[in-house]
């Protein structure tokens, strides 16, 4: 058996689907489910494998034997492709934002004893060249590497995500109203509205201040594909932007974890959950709906937040 079925038998099983227990859907009669991609590998987890997938097929394809991609000092992204890697044996490297510290954060210490050689670059170069669209300009710029785009990005890492959520449906596991899930890139979001191709609405929640081209950029990840059913994107709960944080948000995390065992991020998927209960309480949801929210990973993240992570 090949690497990459090694690697991909470790994903052959649907994600599991747990109930969410929180006041706020008693009172309203509302049912949440939670899809745990957190709990598909202990480092390719959430929607990290689902991104890389086609990227790292496409690499063995090409007969590449090293791969690049970017991202930051506490990067799922960077974190998960290293492990996929080593697992491929193929060479890799982290192109990383900003200047080498003193010390290295734990997420790019796994990096480095996984096998990743990380590339320091200032900060407005590394904006350009990690720019999806400025794809072509880093595969000049590293042309013995794949380049793999930030997060995963593009038309590889979109159909990756549709595929699970198409899985998903023809297995009878997409019986909801509302899918509810984080926004970065907006590759997710939009593998998750071609994937179930209007059985249900889709409300992304954006972890970014101001990014108010995330709807350009869903539209634009979709290529050539039709879309039907109806979606959009929330700006309104990133508490200051991506990665910061508030008491608040902190204290609704504990409270989560506390009701139902479940743990998320601070700098994702704490912040989606909190945006869907308030739209709860404010009637924004419809009674009586049945909601599934995308638990997209990023656990490993909490090592950089300087914030207790709920035991």
């Amino acid at each position: 058996m090949s690497q990459l079925a090694l690697l991909e038998n470790q994903f052959n099983d649907l994600p599991e689907i747990t109930p969410i227990s929180h006041d706020t859907l008693r009172e309203k009669n509302i049912a949440v489910d939670c899809l745990r991609l957190d709990r598909t590998h202990p480092f390719v987890s959430g929607n990290k494998w689902y991104k890389l997938q086609h990227h790292l097929i496409a690499a063995l394809q090409q007969k590449r034997s090293e791969i690049l991609s970017f991202g930051g000092a506490y990067s799922n992204h960077l974190h998960a492709l290293a492990y996929a890697a080593k697992a491929l044996q193929l060479r890799v490297k982290g192109v990383v934002r900003g200047e080498k510290p003193a010390e290295l954060s734990p997420t790019l210490q796994d990096c480095v004893s996984w096998g990743m050689e990380l590339i320091w670059m200032p900060r407005e170069e590394y904006r350009r060249l990690s720019a999806h669209q400025n794809y072509l300009e880093a595969r000049q710029r590293f042309p013995e590497a794949f380049v793999i785009p930030e997060g995963g990005e593009g038309e590889l890492g979109v159909h990756g995500v549709q595929e699970l959520f198409a899985r998903l449906y023809h297995e009878g596991a997409m019986n909801y109203d509302l899918i509810v899930v984080s926004v970065g890139s907006g590759t997710t979001i939009a593998g998750v509205i071609l994937g179930v191709a209007g059985r249900a609405q889709v409300l992304g929640y954006s972890a970014l201040k101001g990014a108010f081209d995330l709807e350009q950029r869903v539209e634009h990840a979709f290529g050539a594909q039709s879309v039907s059913g109806q979606w959009q994107v929330c700006h309104d709960y990133h508490f200051g932007g991506f990665a910061k944080t508030h008491p608040r948000l902190l204290d609704f995390i504990s409270s989560i974890h506390s009701g139902s065992g479940l743990l998320l991020d601070p700098v994702y998927t704490g912040k989606s959950m909190y945006g869907l209960m308030e739209w709860i309480k404010q009637g924004r949801v419809t009674p009586n709906s049945r909601v599934l929210f995308v638990h997209t990973g990023g656990l490993q993240g909490w090592r950089g937040m300087g914030a207790v992570r709920p035991a």
